[in-house]
């Protein structure tokens, strides 16, 4: 059974596996883009997507120096980027389901 509070950090729990994933997730669905022609549509989602997603690790990873800013990121800097990325998108997306939790409870509140 359950408590009466069981159900308050859905969101937030939420936003923060999502963004654990949404970078790596975005640079496969990019990489769909040269598989074939079929892969167009999925493929340039996930090219906006990686933009997006892609430049706070890699800004991190430079500032503390992890990769070098006047190289092609290869390797582990890869690897480096990619979890600072899951780092940075988990706090951004658990802080925006915190929110929608708190408005949710607030909204329950009002109605009860």
């Amino acid at each position: 059974m359950m408590g009466p509070h069981a159900f308050q950090r859905t969101w937030l729990v939420t936003g923060a596996a999502f963004g654990l994933v949404v970078s790596p997730l975005s640079l496969g669905l990019y990489s769909t883009f040269f598989a074939s022609p079929i892969g167009l549509p999925s493929g340039m989602l996930g090219l906006v997507s990686s933009l997006f997603h892609g430049a706070p690790g890699y800004e991190a990873a430079v500032w503390l120096g992890l990769v070098s800013s006047r190289e092609v990121v290869s390797g582990v800097g890869l690897v480096y980027i990619e979890l600072l990325n899951g780092v940075f998108w988990a706090i951004v997306y658990g802080l925006l389901g915190f929110v929608v939790d708190r408005v949710c409870l607030a909204r329950s509140r009002r109605v009860a």
